[in-house]
């Protein structure tokens, strides 16, 4: 870690990836690096905050109020769902002085200290980083934060958050699309430091190539449980228990991931396609044709014209075959 990094992190939104992120970063004890705070609108979340992250030996402050948890720190993590985020930034940044508005929400901290507007003071913006996890949204909602001085980016997960505890055992190698600004060097060193303390990998994403970037992470994630989906329906067809199929099924879709991080999606092709077996693949889109389930026959088509790109790509089979191919997923 850079030595002149010095980082008081402030989590807003205690969801899965908040309360993730804080774990992980809590319980590294890293010298210069702590959590501060955490900031949710939801009691239920603040307490589930509170017993994840009570064990830890930093003394955080637990919040309602988003100025508040923000005032204690000179990095905030914005981890609210997409739409809140550019909102969220406005009210911190744009709010002027809490202390007008009469209204702090409830506060606590793993001490018990309580904190009140009596000893509320504004932040000063120059100071601060301001860090959002979306994956499709622009560095630009965060333009409120940038124009009061301070450095902005984002740092999105290629990682599923199911629960905070589990996902923070299988944080490390998490690879992070960052985007910053090039020239702001102190954002940059901040990302660095961050990354090193969560044993993460980072790949610039341009900020205006945001929406592709996350539309590729969802066709690899969400898009692979409605694949994986697809095919225990097929298999329903024909009677096949669904609980007893996907155990299956999610065994060899393992087998599949566990060849593709060997070899890359090209080598790590296999089956009828990859074989260039014809009378096999014509067998297949004669039978789900049967269903009259054009869903099932859509995704079957996408998916072979794909395999069969691919297999002609590694030369395994010949532009004859292929042609063939092609003819029998689109009849």
């Amino acid at each position: 870690m850079a030595e002149d990094i010095s980082l008081k992190i402030s989590i807003i939104g205690s969801g899965r990836l908040g309360l993730t992120l804080a774990y992980a970063i809590a319980k590294e004890n890293s010298p210069g690096v702590s959590i501060v705070s955490v900031s949710s609108r939801s009691d239920k979340s603040l307490n589930n905050a509170k017993e994840i992250l009570q064990k830890s030996r930093e003394n955080i402050l637990f919040t309602k109020n988003n100025l508040i948890a923000a005032n204690v720190s000179n990095c905030i993590f914005i981890c609210t769902p997409d739409d809140e985020i550019e909102k969220v930034c406005q009210e911190i940044f744009e709010a002027g002085n809490p202390g007008d508005t009469g209204h702090f929400g409830n506060s606590f901290t793993c001490s018990c200290k309580t904190t009140s507007s009596s000893n509320f003071k504004i932040f000063s913006p120059e100071t601060m980083s301001v860090i959002h996890f979306s994956g499709s949204k622009k560095i630009d909602i965060l333009n409120s934060a940038k124009k009061a001085g301070a450095s902005i980016a984002c740092m999105h997960p290629l990682k599923s958050f199911a629960s905070a505890l589990e996902s923070a055992k299988s944080l490390e190698n998490t690879l992070y699309g960052v985007t910053y600004e090039k020239n702001d060097i102190k954002i940059q060193k901040i990302i660095s430091t961050l990354s090193a303390i969560l044993k993460g990998r980072t790949l610039f994403v341009e900020n205006d190539k945001k929406t592709l970037y996350h539309a590729s992470a969802c066709i690899a994630s969400n898009y692979l449980v409605s694949l994986i989906d697809f095919a225990i329906e097929t298999g329903a067809e024909i009677g096949l228990n669904p609980e007893i199929f996907l155990g299956g099924i999610v065994k060899l879709s393992e087998g599949t991931l566990g060849n593709v991080k060997k070899l890359g999606t090209k080598k790590a092709l296999t089956g009828p396609i990859a074989r260039g077996d014809l009378n096999t693949i014509n067998e297949h889109v004669k039978v789900i044709k049967s269903l009259n389930r054009e869903d099932i026959k859509k995704a079957y088509e996408i998916m072979g014209e794909k395999a069969a790109k691919i297999a002609l790509e590694n030369t395994w089979i010949n532009d004859k075959t292929y042609n063939e191919l092609i003819k029998i997923l689109k009849s």
